[in-house]
Formats: structure tokens, C-alpha cells, sequence
């Protein structure tokens, strides 16, 4: 007779999970987003999922072939994830139990500082908690199978289930990260530091990752706002350089100006707002198949005509109902988790494709154009500089504010207090395990005196 966790676990497999582990609730002990009642009351498992990103698309994206492969794998992805979930979740439900999917991704909790983005519930967690990897130097859940480039997703139930193995907790930083570091090499602000850790309380556990500088920095990159390497021979899919960020990068404790430089770039580049709408509408909403999983051909049967792919691109975001985006190519940012494959000789591979390949810079039209050196890439960001209209970045900044403050802009006291006894517990583990100093700490607010700094004069330096 099969029993409660073999069966849930092969209808996730069959229902197209590549990987699958559960974590009981005695397991899911740390901070506030690993706790399972905040999504489903009386919860007490949580499956957790995973689906590898197609590597041939990696290799356009990052050898900047096309961002196009990466695009449509990431929608066609995430809203797979979120079926199979949904799928699970409704399984569950007809044993009997309350189940309920924890969607992708962009369902973050209410925050006084709205771009803290604390997640709901942390697939993350969840996925280390489950026995399916363990946190490397990026703070991403590096697996055996895949490395970190894989899409993760939950699902939560009242169900009493028994937990999966879990690997030691420095599995990944002690046999791998120490001794490869190139996650941190792909990152454009430097997110996090190679050469300082810092941990995290999980299920009685340290686990350690890089120190992490500024949350913005990230934001700054992912929104494509900043995009060029530090040491300037290279750029990401970004359209955007930070003139002061070229020469010399930001010093990530001045918080204020670093986030007055995030809302002011982003207001600036005028369309902001809509690319946002479709990396969240893809995250967090399930949408009937036809709009995304079976109207966006998979690799292999996706056509090489870069037109082609933009028509694909612009359709499907209407689709899920965002309109009049010039360029649909939204994903710029993303390498920590992508040239981290299953192994060394992988990761190397990838980080050579990244960092041999140039620059990728806006031409004639708005089309992004490989070319090979900085001073080619910088004269044509010259001869063809954005033409955002003064009424565009001004409906861009007042539409990102309604969103970020509409949707992630809040308090929950409850919520804030648990986070701030984590905090105790976590500073306490760490110093009588001898690292005082070195817990992950909680996001420091700078709402709302970032405001004046966002209001005053953009620099006109030029680069």
C-alpha cells in the first residue's frame, strides 16, 4: 500500500515536477516567511517543487545571441510551476485535505518600505527545508541536479506528512561556492560579498550565504537600470548605465542615495512601470493555457527570426493584459542563478559566454545591438540616447507608485513582531556558534526620507 507521501509525491512527478521533497511541520522552524499559516491557517507540510530552465536558452541569453529564448522560457516556465502546483494542490484537496499553490513568485507581504519584498511564503526556504539543495553564495538554492537555475514553487497543507532528508546545511557554500565564486563576478553592483558570509536560522540550523550589501543594488539590475560589469567589459540585457555607478561602484550603507538613485533612474526610463506588470502578472496570476503554455512554443520548436520571436513576445503580454510596451524583451538581469549549473565546468562555461561577449546597448530604433568594446558601446548610446517624453516618465513614476504602494505598501504588526523575535533567536545562534555579527539582519527601512532625495535634481553627468 502506497503511502500519503509517496502518492502526493508521484502525482507531482507525473503532473510534470522534476524534483519534489517535503519538510513536516516540526521542520518549518525560522523566519515569518517559512511559516505556512500565513497562506493556509492550521497548515502543517509543505511540498516543495522544482523545474530545470531550459540551458540552450541560458546560452542566447547570456552569450546575448537573444534575451528572446530566456523570455519565453521564463513565462512558459513559471506558469507551468504554477499549474503543477495548483494541480497538486487540488489533489490533495480530493484526499481530503485543505491544500492551497503558493504562486511563483511577486506575492510579498505588506511592508512600510514597500521594496523590501519579504515574501509571503519563501519557495526558497521551503525548497532547502524539503531535502532539494542548499543555499550557496548568492542566497540561491543551488540542487545537485541543475544548480541554481531552476524555477521553484510550494505547496502548503493541513496534511501531516513525514519530512525528506535534508543535505548538510553548508553543502553547497563548503563544496562548491568557496572554491567557485563566479556568481558573485556576474553581478553588475555587487549584491554580495565572496569573501564575508552571513547566516540564517532555519529548523535549528545556521545556514550561511554571502553577506548581502543592499537590496537595491539588485533592484537596480533586475529592472535592467544599471547594467554594465565592474570592470566594464561587459553588460547584461540592461538598457540602462548609472553614470556615477561606471567608474566607481555605490556604497551600499548609504541606503538613502542609493534608493533616491533606484526611484529616479526608474522613473526616468519611462517604461518602468509595464515591465514590471509583466514579470508579476507571469509571477503571481495562473492564466488559462492558451495564453502563455500553449500559445509560446518551447526551445526547440521556437523560430530563430528575431521578429518572429518579438510578435510571440508582444502578443503574449497582451494577452495578460499589458499593452504599448516598445520593447517586450523584460528580463535583463538573473546571472548569479544562471551560470550556476550542476557543476564546475558548467559554471565556467556560462560565466565565459557572459563575460567574453561585449555589450549589449539600445541602436537604431530601439533594438538592442551586440557590440564588442566600451568605446563602441558607448558610442552608441551616444547616437542613440532613450527618447522618453517628459508626460511618459512622469505616467511611469505615478504608475510604479500606485502598483508598489497599492499593492506592497502596509504594516502588519503580528507579522513584524515575529520577524523581530526571529531576529533575537537568529542573533542569539549566532553567537554561541562564534559569529557574532555575521546573522542575516532584516531589511532597513528608508521610507519615508528617501523621498526628498528622489525629488531633487537628476545628475547631468555624462559617461
Amino acid at each position: 500500500m502506497l503511502s500519503l507521501e509517496k502518492d502526493i509525491k508521484d502525482f507531482a512527478v507525473n503532473a510534470g515536477a522534476s524534483l519534489v521533497g517535503i519538510a513536516g511541520r516540526e521542520r518549518l522552524i525560522g523566519p515569518p516567511s517559512i511559516d505556512p499559516n500565513y497562506v493556509l491557517r492550521g497548515a502543517k507540510s509543505v511540498m516543495a517543487l522544482a523545474l530545470p530552465m531550459n540551458v540552450p536558452a541560458i546560452y542566447d541569453f547570456l552569450d546575448k545571441t537573444s534575451s528572446g529564448p530566456h523570455n519565453i522560457d521564463q513565462a512558459r516556465m513559471n506558469q507551468r510551476m504554477h499549474r503543477i502546483s495548483k494541480e497538486l494542490a487540488d489533489y490533495i484537496v480530493s484526499l481530503g485535505y485543505k491544500a492551497v499553490a503558493v504562486p511563483p513568485n511577486n506575492t510579498y507581504r505588506r511592508a512600510l518600505d514597500p521594496f523590501s519584498t519579504r515574501p509571503s511564503f519563501s519557495h526558497r526556504f521551503a525548497a532547502v527545508l524539503a531535502g532539494l539543495g542548499t543555499f550557496g553564495l548568492s542566497g540561491n538554492v543551488i540542487t545537485k541536479e541543475y544548480g541554481a537555475a531552476v524555477y521553484l514553487g510550494s505547496v502548503v497543507t493541513n496534511a501531516v506528512l513525514k519530512s525528506d532528508p535534508v543535505l548538510p546545511a553548508r553543502y553547497a557554500m563548503d563544496n562548491r561556492c568557496r572554491t567557485c565564486k563566479l556568481c558573485d563576478k556576474t553581478c553588475t553592483l555587487s549584491m554580495f560579498r565572496d569573501d564575508e558570509e552571513e547566516h540564517l536560522l532555519l529548523n535549528g540550523e545556521l545556514h550561511a550565504r554571502g553577506k548581502r550589501n543592499n537590496l537595491d543594488f539588485c533592484n537596480l539590475s533586475c529592472f535592467g537600470l544599471h547594467s554594465i560589469s565592474k570592470d566594464k567589459k561587459w553588460s547584461n540585457w540592461g538598457r540602462h548605465w548609472i553614470n556615477d555607478y561606471i567608474d566607481s561602484q555605490p556604497d551600499p550603507d548609504k541606503r538613502q542615495e542609493v534608493r533616491a538613485v533606484l526611484m529616479r533612474q526608474g522613473s526616468m526610463a519611462g517604461d518602468s512601470t509595464p515591465r514590471f506588470e509583466v514579470i508579476r502578472r507571469i509571477g503571481k496570476n495562473l492564466w488559462p493555457r492558451h495564453y502563455i503554455e500553449d500559445y509560446l512554443p518551447d526551445y526547440d520548436n521556437l523560430s530563430k527570426n528575431e521578429d518572429e520571436i518579438f510578435k510571440l513576445l508582444v502578443k503574449y503580454e497582451e494577452n495578460v493584459g499589458v499593452v504599448g510596451l516598445k520593447d517586450p524583451y523584460v528580463l535583463t538581469c538573473g546571472q548569479c542563478a544562471l551560470v550556476c549549473g550542476p557543476d564546475f565546468e558548467e559554471t565556467k562555461k556560462r560565466y565565459d559566454l557572459l563575460t567574453s561577449s561585449g555589450y549589449v546597448v539600445p541602436g537604431l530604433n530601439g533594438n538592442m545591438v551586440n557590440v564588442k568594446t566600451l568605446d563602441e558601446a558607448l558610442e552608441m548610446k551616444a547616437k542613440y540616447p532613450p527618447r522618453v517624453t517628459r508626460q511618459q516618465k512622469m505616467k511611469d513614476a505615478r504608475d510604479s507608485g500606485a502598483v508598489w504602494m497599492k499593492s506592497y505598501f502596509g504594516f502588519e504588526p503580528i507579522e513584524e513582531f515575529k520577524n523581530w523575535l526571529y531576529q533575537l533567536k537568529n542573533k542569539k545562534a549566532c553567537a554561541q556558534a562564534g559569529l557574532a555579527g555575521k546573522e542575516a539582519s532584516a531589511p532597513i527601512l528608508v521610507y519615508p526620507r528617501y523621498l526628498k532625495a528622489f525629488l531633487s535634481k537628476p545628475n547631468k553627468k555624462k559617461p
